[in-house]
């Protein structure tokens, strides 16, 4: 079992299969629905479809399936107690705009696909599912139990896992992964702190501003409404602004655009609302913008002295993900994330105070995530992964991500963004390489073993 192709050849004859049902997958869009949320749909119809699928899919391949309240779907192998726990999510960010084609179609091109989900994490989590179906087809499992969990709200705080392990009461992975971040291996994960800044403010010539789908994803278009005011126009282009306008006698509505991006590395796109409070903060000598603009352009959270560096995991980020503007009230939804040299409460508490005069609400604290190095997860895992690679130079990393690591015991992210690609998850053009979905495979069912060794 230990030659250098087995598993590789043990997952191929599954390829044809999961890149079916990826496509299959992709098509059904998860992302979380308000209008349609109700007792039956937790997180909305779109996810509950998603979470349906899976459900099928593994009640036809043989699996034991359990169905919890269209939250999480449970995969199991059989009922022995120690176990290896597989955590991964089907709900999307939404698809956002400026795609070349249909976000929820595949399309492949030069041996990559490209739709929203590929690679967050639909596309992971049926690589993994495939994984374990191989293992099992082929009488591989020991004895011990593959707990494949299947979640529809990781996007949004992960309020599926809660449900599973609070009030659930279910038991924690003996030890487990999440295929949701980068090989090698996530060993650490920044702590999360998720907050709404809000102020009424004076400023009669601006009737609305509308930008964002998510908190954790760089907003990339900024809808603004003013009294229209053909000066303000020429002074954008005059400061070479990426926007565009329509306007008549009484009103102009602005869009500002930006680049998408995961809100862990806002750095990596541009944020349109932050351009556009900037400008009307400058054009309107508007102070409240003024002063919003500098606390909360900065993305490391310098502009609030919320700023922090560690040797593992580099710098804290903050990212503004919705904006909002109405009859006078302002209000942004911020992803902010911190290293392990503060703390949240520390940092809390820099925030709200150097925000004033704007007020801020606490709405979520996700906690810092890490594991020594030298831990029997890490080094299992790591192993695994250098030995289908052949990659003995790439360390495994700190992040700023937030994956579902954080909510279950001995559980680390572990894969699927390969050393060297940059999948553009959350942002436009997201795509995966296909020989990637195939070695990640071939990485995965090792994993599962080698693990299932452990305990």
């Amino acid at each position: 079992m230990q030659n250098k192709d087995f598993y590789s050849k043990l997952v191929a004859p599954y390829k044809q299969e999961m890149l079916k049902a990826l496509k299959e997958l992709v098509a059904i869009d998860s992302t979380y629905d308000e209008s349609t949320v109700d007792e039956v749909n937790p997180f909305g119809v779109g996810v509950t479809n998603a979470l349906k699928y899976v459900e099928q899919l593994a009640k036809k391949d043989g699996f034991v399936v359990t169905n919890y309240n269209n939250m999480v779907v449970e995969i199991v192998t059989n009922d022995l107690e120690p176990n290896v726990t597989i955590m991964a999510h089907v709900d999307i960010v939404p698809v956002g705009t400026g795609w070349p084609q249909d976000p929820l179609t595949v399309y492949e091109n030069g041996g990559i696909l490209y739709g929203r989900g590929v690679a967050d994490d639909k596309g992971p989590m049926l690589v993994a599912y495939y994984a374990m179906k191989a293992l099992k087809d082929n009488n591989l499992l020991g004895n011990y139990q593959v707990r494949f969990l299947v979640g529809g709200n990781e996007e949004r705080g992960s309020a599926c896992m809660t449900y599973y392990f609070e009030h659930l009461k279910k038991k924690q992975p003996t030890l487990g992964f999440s295929p949701d971040s980068d090989f090698p291996l996530i060993y650490a994960e920044k702590g999360i702190v998720g907050f709404k800044v809000s102020k009424t403010i004076n400023f009669p010539e601006l009737i609305s501003i509308k930008g964002g789908v998510a908190s954790n994803s760089v907003i990339e278009k900024c809808e603004v409404k003013l009294e229209t005011n053909l000066d303000f126009v020429t002074y954008l282009s005059e400061k070479q602004v990426d926007y565009s306008f329509m306007a008549d006698d009484n009103v102009m509505t602005l869009i500002f655009h930006g680049l998408a991006a995961h809100g862990s590395m806002p750095w990596k796109g541009i944020n349109a609302a932050m351009i556009a409070v900037k400008h009307l903060g400058e054009f309107y000598a508007n102070d409240d913008f003024k002063t919003l603009f500098e606390l909360y352009a900065p993305l490391r959270g310098e502009g609030l002295k919320a700023d922090a560096v560690s040797d593992n995991m580099g710098t804290n980020s903050l990212n503004v993900g919705i904006i909002s503007y109405e009859t006078g009230k302002l209000e942004m939804v911020v992803n902010y994330r911190h290293v392990e040299t503060v703390t949240s409460e520390q940092m809390i508490a820099k925030v709200v105070e150097n925000s004033k005069p704007f007020h801020v609400e606490v709405l979520g604290i996700s906690p810092l995530l890490f594991y020594p190095k030298d831990s029997v997860l890490i080094n299992t895992l790591l192993d695994v992964y250098q030995k289908e690679t052949g990659d003995f130079v790439t360390p495994p990393i700190a992040t700023g991500g937030g994956t579902y690591a954080k909510e279950a015991d001995n559980v680390v992210a572990f894969g699927m963004e390969f050393p060297g690609h940059n999948s553009l998850m959350h942002g436009v053009n997201e795509n995966v390489e296909i020989a990637h979905l195939e070695k990640a495979m071939a990485i995965y069912a090792r994993a599962i073993i080698e693990l299932g060794k452990k305990i």
